[in-house]
């Protein structure tokens, strides 16, 4: 049978009509007539104002007219409990912040993201090294970072000067020398002026664990087992360092120049009467609305002298999905929209002065006046992975106490916070 012209273009028209229907009932179409996704996704938030993530979902909207997104800003304090609680009960958000230790406790809650929303390959090439070992340490992408802040030195810039002291230590070598030279104290025995918030646990020291946990890194203290079955930072590096770190708040040495008594390090520090402190980018915001007059200046976190490569600490938040969420696509369409869109970062990062987690960006603020300690040291952050943050934290800090009292040597403080780490460990299997 031959069919004239006008059969053939009515025959094919049709069939590209019914492939049309087949492939918007199996892939959606946007209004725009584009293959894309739809749904509401419920997001919840931490620390950042609902002003800041809305501006970026009305961005993402745009581009996205049939997604939903409704962001939630939950009690920093009850937050993490909140998320087990809503998950456990088959409720909670679509898509939520997830701290960048929290996937060994919390990874069996999060839907990892397939080869075809980000390979590893491009996983690796978007962000530093520190993300993958946080988010994807067995190569299966779990979360998303927001952004990598990393602990770095704060100093007084008066308090240098009137000591004649023209530059800030880039070494733990540097530091120690430097601590008789700018601390205070009284005939009686009472620490004036500090030299550094360096030595006391975290009732004095704001992120004292995480200096602990930065310089048992540096020195090369293997902090859990390669298979992730006990831990085993109580080796003779782990002790070395505890000993190092507490020595600062031991009147009997030559470098006593913090305790546990005197006033909070943030507050110590804003107040002008300690020298130096080590903490995030985040910090210094506060630290200018504390004391508006107070001329600091933020230099590289020390490294120990002679290190070939340097050692920072990392402390971010990321996103991550929830495995019961039933838009989970369009969650992390907008998780990788928040997170890997260069427009989303930037407007992020000017909203939040929080410092970036993707290379292209890092690279645009290696010369930053503000952002460049910050920058540099997200390429060398590190962490390691801990069954409970909050657990490890409490520990360290007891730990820290523990010496800093004298209730225990080194060698038994940091044996038992050991010990009750691998408990919790073995009983989390």
């Amino acid at each position: 049978m031959s069919l004239t012209r006008n059969q053939i273009l009515i025959i094919a028209g049709g069939l590209l009509l019914v492939i049309g229907i087949v492939l918007a009932v199996v892939f959606g179409v946007r209004s725009d007539g584009k293959v894309g996704i739809s749904g509401k996704v419920n997001f919840w938030g931490v620390f950042d104002s609902n002003s800041v993530i809305n501006s970026i979902i009305t961005d993402y909207k745009r581009l996205n007219p049939n997604v939903e997104v409704v962001y939630t800003r939950k009690n920093p304090a009850t937050y993490e409990q909140d998320l087990i609680n809503e998950l456990a009960g088959a409720r909670g958000p679509d898509l939520f912040m997830l701290h960048n230790t929290w996937l060994p406790k919390h990874f069996a809650k999060i839907r990892p993201l397939v080869e075809s929303q980000i390979s590893l390959q491009t996983f690796r090439s978007l962000f530093p090294t520190v993300i993958e070992q946080d988010f994807a340490p067995d190569g299966v992408v779990f979360g998303l970072p927001l952004y990598l802040d990393t602990l770095a030195l704060f100093y007084n810039k008066d308090y240098f000067d009137a000591k004649s002291i023209a530059l800030p230590p880039k070494t733990w070598e540097e530091f120690q020398s430097m601590i008789p030279r700018l601390v205070e104290i009284s005939p009686s025995g009472q620490i004036i002026k500090a030299a550094a918030a360096m030595g006391g646990s975290d009732k004095s020291v704001n992120r004292a664990t995480d200096i602990l946990n930065l310089i048992m890194l540096q020195s090369g203290t293997q902090m859990v087992k390669n298979d992730f079955s006990e831990a085993e930072f109580a080796s003779p590096q782990g002790v070395a360092t505890l000993k190092f770190y507490t020595r600062f708040a031991n009147p009997a040495t030559a470098f006593y120049t913090w305790n546990d008594n005197l006033h909070y390090s943030i507050d110590n520090f804003s107040q002008g009467n300690t020298a130096m402190m080590f903490n995030y980018a985040y910090q210094a915001a506060l630290l200018k609305e504390k004391n508006p007059f107070l001329r600091f200046e933020i230099a590289p976190m020390l490294q120990l002298a002679g290190a070939t490569q340097p050692i920072n600490f990392a402390n971010y938040w990321g996103v991550a999905a929830s495995i019961k969420s039933q838009n989970h696509s369009a969650a992390l369409d907008f998780a990788l929209y928040l997170t890997t869109n260069f427009d989303a970062q930037q407007k992020y990062f000017q909203l939040t002065g929080k410092p970036p987690a993707i290379r292209s960006f890092i690279n645009s603020l290696l010369d930053d006046q503000d952002m460049g300690v910050f920058a540099k040291q997200a390429l060398t952050a590190r962490s390691w992975p801990q069954i409970d943050n909050v657990l490890v934290e409490q520990e360290f800090s007891a730990m820290i106490e523990a010496v800093i009292t004298g209730q225990k040597t080194a060698e038994k403080a940091i044996q038992a916070a050991e010990e009750k780490v691998t408990d919790l460990m073995k009983r989390s299997r």
